[in-house]
């Protein structure tokens, strides 16, 4: 198994096999991260080394922004000792390291010491399909694990997609929005962005729907300057559309519009009954936003 120690002082990352001791150079880039296997583990996330020192700890080894996929390593805690003396190699720029270093090159530090994530290892499927939430409880990011791997060091790789609604949801062009939609539209959209990836897969459906109602019925009520559509459901809207456009137009619109406003009632209990549907998934959330980064983009009231 391989070690990774973050030392106390000044946060320079060693490594080793058995003990951590040899100065990782470059300085790779570590960050605290945890496990969510449900909504309220972000009401947890990491406050930092010094007063959250236990929480896992991911070691990037490599990142594509295009793909948004990010490859890295998976440690935890080695005991329950936040911090422990080692014996590492001198820093070759720390004038302080030289100055109490032994006659081998090698100085004693107070590092935290972590092993490979054998945690991860013991969940069903080695986490795959579970989200994995990097960085702190000030600002993190949330990443699915595709792929766990086990490398001949024993250390624990795993694959991620990025979790993020950017990208996903272009921005808004509020220069083509109508000014009198700015409100609306902004505070829908905003509602949305701030669930995705984030809040349960009902949720996400809940909001991407309101966002794609209030969209429809501002779009329309521009296109028409009939007010009543601005008070219009969903289902209303997308009947609207094809009233006004026809039959054989704006039908992938009405399309998106429509797989959006199907997928809402999987988030109530009595119309699942009713209609022997299966609950809201995390793939289903997906497709919500997909359909309605879609409208956006095909409406042209983004960037």
């Amino acid at each position: 198994m391989s070690r990774l120690g973050i030392e106390r002082q000044n946060g320079f990352i060693y490594e080793g096999k058995e003990n951590p001791s040899r100065l990782a150079v470059p300085t790779p880039m570590v960050s605290q991260c945890k496990l969510i296997e449900s909504t309220s583990d972000l009401a947890s996330m990491p406050r930092g080394m010094d007063s959250d020192p236990f929480h896992w700890i991911f070691r990037e080894e490599s990142f594509d922004p295009v793909s948004r996929v990010r490859r890295g390593r998976l440690f935890q805690t080695s005991s329950n000792i936040s911090w422990e003396w080692v014996t590492v190699d001198a820093h070759p720029f720390s004038s302080s390291d030289f100055g109490q270093g032994r006659s081998d090159g090698r100085v004693r530090k107070e590092l935290s010491v972590f092993i490979h994530c054998t945690a991860l290892l013991n969940r069903p499927e080695r986490g795959e399909g579970l989200q994995l939430a990097i960085g702190g409880v000030g600002a993190y990011s949330l990443w699915r694990i595709l792929q766990t791997e086990l490398t001949v060091n024993q250390d624990v790789l795993v694959t991620l997609r990025a979790e993020s609604a950017f990208g996903v949801l272009p921005s808004l062009d509020l220069s083509v929005i109508p000014e009198y939609s700015h409100k609306a539209v902004s505070e829908a959209y905003t509602r949305v962005m701030n669930v995705a990836y984030r809040d349960s897969p009902t949720s996400v459906v809940d909001q991407c729907r309101n966002l794609c109602a209030v969209v429809g019925a501002r779009w329309l009520f521009h296109l028409t300057g009939n007010k009543k559509s601005l008070e219009d459901d969903l289902g209303v809207c997308i009947t609207a559309v094809r009233d006004h456009f026809g039959e054989k137009n704006q039908r992938l619109v009405r399309a998106a519009l429509e797989a959006v406003n199907l997928l809402h009632p999987r988030g109530k209990e009595n119309e699942r009954q009713r209609y022997q549907l299966r609950e809201v998934s995390n793939e289903d959330a997906e497709l919500a936003l997909h359909a309605t980064g879609f409208v956006l983009r095909e409406i042209g009231w983004c960037l």
